[in-house]
């Protein structure tokens, strides 16, 4: 915390832990809220015969756990945090001090990525004793969720810079929220999908972090192929990072 960066960050954060605080439905809609699809997400993949293809439902269901929460608490609630911060005029204001885009963006986010990740960590545990799975690949696991935070931060800035309002986000985040699950793995596994429709989505923007995930259980992915989709998923939070830097507003859009 010594650096001039992390004790920006650490500022944010509190700034944002108190303004999360005040407002008790935050804790409905980055909780309940995600918590509530993992169940109908169970529901829904009882009715695949998972066995049938050799997956374990212990595994699949912790990669949707993962998927879920990414989306609906780090995603949708970054995108519309950075359009509330500049329709107020923070964002302006910070970075007219000393503080860096980078830190000004990723501190407003920390406080959501923390949330994410406590309640990935929460919901893995849970779902590792409900169907006795162990952890095989807790470095395939970590790599994955990182990834996967990396993606949805950059991808919340990139989708903030089309949004006037912060209404407007309940629009603009609906592709990534419908779509994205699907084409993933998130919903459901691509081993269940025909090979040439599954290789071709195994280059989507959050296939590789749900792959990784998964591979913490399994132990399925080889240090050659986790990497790839490592690389995959690192390639997509860079374009996303690069359309946020060019097009991102820090002021309200007229």
């Amino acid at each position: 915390m010594n650096s001039p960066s992390a004790r920006h960050m650490w500022t944010l954060f509190r700034v944002e832990w108190k303004l999360f605080n005040r407002i008790r439905t935050n804790y409905f809609y980055a909780v309940l809220v995600p918590l509530m699809l993992l169940m109908m997400m169970r529901f829904v993949q009882e009715q695949m015969d998972l066995a049938a293809h050799g997956l374990d439902a212990g595994p699949v269901m912790v990669a949707t756990a993962a998927g879920v929460l990414l989306i609906f608490s780090l995603y949708s609630s970054v995108t519309g945090l950075y359009v509330a911060r500049r329709e107020e005029l923070v964002l302006k204001r910070l970075r007219s001090g000393e503080v860096s885009d980078p830190v000004i963006l990723a501190g407003g986010a920390s406080l959501y990525v923390a949330l994410t990740v406590v309640q990935i960590v929460v919901v893995s545990a849970v779902l590792s004793l409900m169907f006795g799975s162990a952890v095989r690949q807790p470095l395939s696991a970590v790599a994955g969720l990182l990834a996967g935070v990396a993606l949805m931060c950059t991808m919340a800035a990139a989708t903030a810079a089309l949004c006037r309002t912060v209404e407007a986000t309940l629009v603009a985040t609906l592709p990534a929220i419908f779509v994205l699950p699907m084409i993933s793995g998130v919903y459901v596994p691509l081993d269940v999908l025909p090979d040439p429709l599954a290789q071709v989505l195994a280059y989507g923007p959050m296939t590789g972090a749900v792959d990784l995930v998964r591979s913490g259980w399994t132990g399925e992915l080889g240090w050659a192929a986790g990497f790839a989709r490592w690389a995959v998923t690192l390639v997509w939070a860079g374009l996303f990072a690069w359309i946020a830097a060019r097009r991102f507003r820090w002021e309200p859009r007229v």
